[in-house]
């Protein structure tokens, strides 16, 4: 059988990227030959891997009751005794590589960043289930949980269909952690528009993680730092705004509501967000610090996240017309090196190996 090769440029981008990082890093040189080749022969595998598939599912811990469905093409959640189960198909990109990548560094580097690869997409896919749990019950809830199962399809153990995987899973997951004592017709299907959002465009996935980060802080009273984390998801907002609408540089934040198509009047709540973000919860700078609380008095907080939930909403709604990221390729292997850097830039730690370099040569 013959398989469609992943494009050399797409490849050669991805080379270079791998490179400057074991330059940078001062990685021997035998091992720089070595980890490009083997880059070489994942481009080469992974189209003969294009039905590979991992069927993941979590146990959310503090999620019972939940009593939401959700359902679509790419992951499920659903009540079992004490948990709400989240179930995601993704490529299975983090095993069987072992007979291709024989070196045993070569082995532990690429194969990490294929985990990693494959970890990202399941996690933006639990991103999504986390804002429609939020949004239906103001409820944050943490995407790792400590119950898990997989289930892996490939040569041995074709994948018959989505569905049918989906339904296998969820049979697991009640097998081992129980069935949901909530009568079925108690259980509501979700229709929230998360559903169809594009968390795999890391700016709305990094978002997503600040804003119930920002809510969590908020919820045991941590008011400053959940300043912080509001801003940051403002920032990564308007990351998205530059990088989608291809702006020279970050617009100012009432340029990014503005090209979010967002009311004027909520720059002032954008700006006050940054000020307060820069003069007391970043920054030891400021006056008055034991006063802080007074800083937030009149609903700001409120006013805060209602300004960061409509930003996202209105950023995640506007993907469509400007994406960048595919949702639903037809060849996961060519996705992989297409937007090889967007994964690199999210999941590998190239800045703290620097950082390591730095702090082992002094």
């Amino acid at each position: 059988m013959t398989f469609a090769l992943i494009d050399k440029d797409l490849v050669a981008i991805a080379k270079m990227r791998v490179a400057r990082w074991l330059d940078v890093t001062e990685h021997p040189a035998k091992l720089r030959s070595k980890v490009l080749r083997g880059v070489d022969l994942i481009a080469k595998e992974l189209p003969a891997r294009a039905d590979w598939f991992e069927l993941s599912t979590v146990a959310l811990d503090d999620s019972c009751g939940m009593n939401i469905s959700i359902k679509t093409k790419s992951f499920r959640a659903f009540q079992c005794s004490d948990c709400l189960a989240v179930s995601t198909i993704v490529p299975s990109w983090a095993r069987g590589w072992s007979k291709i990548l024989k070196d045993e560094e070569v082995y532990q580097i690429l194969s990490w960043l294929l985990h990693y690869a494959r970890q990202y997409i399941h996690r933006s896919y639990v991103a999504s289930v986390l804002m429609i749990i939020w949004e239906d019950k103001q409820k944050v809830l943490h995407p790792f949980g400590s119950r898990t199962m997989s289930a892996y399809h490939g040569d041995m153990r074709p994948l018959v269909s989505v569905e049918r995987a989906f339904v296998a899973a969820e049979a697991d997951a009640i097998h081992n952690w129980g069935a949901s004592k909530t009568l079925a017709a108690s259980i509501i299907a979700s229709s929230s528009p998360w559903l169809q959002r594009n968390t795999l465009d890391p700016f709305l996935h990094q978002a997503v993680f600040h804003f119930l980060r920002a809510q969590n802080l908020r919820s045991n009273n941590f008011a400053m730092e959940s300043i912080v984390a509001f801003d940051c998801a403002m920032q990564s907002i308007i990351g998205f705004v530059r990088a989608r609408f291809h702006l020279p540089h970050d617009p100012t934040r009432p340029d990014a509501l503005q090209r979010l198509g967002l009311p004027v009047d909520l720059s002032r709540s954008a700006e006050y967000l940054y000020f307060l973000r820069n003069n007391f919860g970043a920054h030891a700078g400021g006056w008055r610090w034991w006063d802080q609380s007074e800083l937030l008095e009149g609903g700001a907080l409120d006013d805060f996240a209602d300004l960061i939930g409509v930003s996202l909403a209105a950023a995640a709604d506007i993907e469509p017309k400007v994406r960048s990221i595919d949702p639903e390729p037809a060849q996961w292997g060519e996705w992989f090196f297409e937007h090889f850097e967007t994964l690199w830039d999210a999941v590998w730690f190239e800045k703290v190996d620097e950082w390591d370099g730095k702090l082992v040569s002094q």
